[in-house]
């Protein structure tokens, strides 16, 4: 592999994964904010479509391509497709499909793990030989990168997963100037987030909002993290301000958690 030097007369182009929605969409707006150019991935040509209406992607020329990151064909193709430099990758896209191990009927082992951890290992080492030195690697993970929780098996299993590449990454690049570092929020304002209270609070019979404002009490800002609030420590990791940050998880608040 032929290390990359950056080209300061290029644009610094990231790829964003899970860009159509919350965390991912706003980190998306950030970065083009601070004037990155940008290639956006989402599991849809819907939510493609939708994505391309964004201001913020019209104005930044930012490429928008949908596939199944689940699915390692397409991610290969992706891969085999690309051809122009690249300041940095993020691997935002997750899913959360829960069952406990006695759920003999429901099994979410393969989707999550191909989404969640497989996914970016995938894409980190097809897209290598095109990252510039230094570069840039983030991975978001969980509060569940670090603690169980009943019924999310796989998706435990893929966070935790994910910590260990990040560390592995830092300290094989490191020496080529890239980083690698993980965001692991806890409760973030996102759709999915939304989701998975509302299915939390009917399964302990409890109404929604009580539900949500009782997880939020023990957090030290009492209220749960914005999906800008991830973007920002993301964008500050891309920067040159964050050259000498890698290998490090970064968890946000969190406190609460079922058993």
């Amino acid at each position: 592999m032929n290390p990359i030097q950056a080209d300061a007369t290029l644009p610094r182009r990231v790829l964003v994964t899970g860009a159509g929605r919350g965390i991912g969409l706003s980190i998306a707006r950030l970065l083009a904010r601070d004037g990155f150019g940008l290639v956006l991935l989402t599991a849809t040509e819907t939510s493609a479509a939708k994505l391309r209406t964004e201001p913020f992607v019209r104005d930044s020329g930012a490429e928008v391509v949908a596939f199944d990151l689940a699915d390692p064909v397409e991610v290969a193709a992706f891969v085999e497709r690309w051809n122009s430099q690249l300041w940095g990758i993020i691997h935002n896209a997750g899913v959360c499909e829960t069952a406990p191990i006695t759920d003999i009927a429901n099994d979410p082992w393969q989707h999550v793990l191909g989404v969640n951890l497989e996914a970016p290992y995938r894409l980190t080492r097809g897209l290598l030989p095109h990252l510039a030195r230094p570069g840039r690697i983030v991975t978001i993970g969980s509060q569940l990168s670090f603690e169980g929780r009943a019924g999310y098996g796989a998706y435990c299993a893929s966070k935790f997963g994910l910590i260990g590449l990040t560390k592995c990454w830092a300290k094989e690049l490191g020496r080529e100037g890239i980083t690698a570092n993980a965001i692991c929020p806890g409760w973030v304002d996102t759709e999915m987030t939304v989701g998975d209270v509302e299915r939390l609070a009917s399964e302990h019979g409890r109404n929604v909002a009580e539900f949500k404002a009782e997880i939020a009490s023990p957090l030290e800002l009492k209220r749960f993290n914005t999906p800008d609030e991830v973007a920002e420590l993301v964008a500050f990791l891309m920067s040159d301000k964050a050259s000498g940050v890698t290998g490090r998880a970064w968890l946000m608040q969190t406190v609460w958690n079922q058993e």
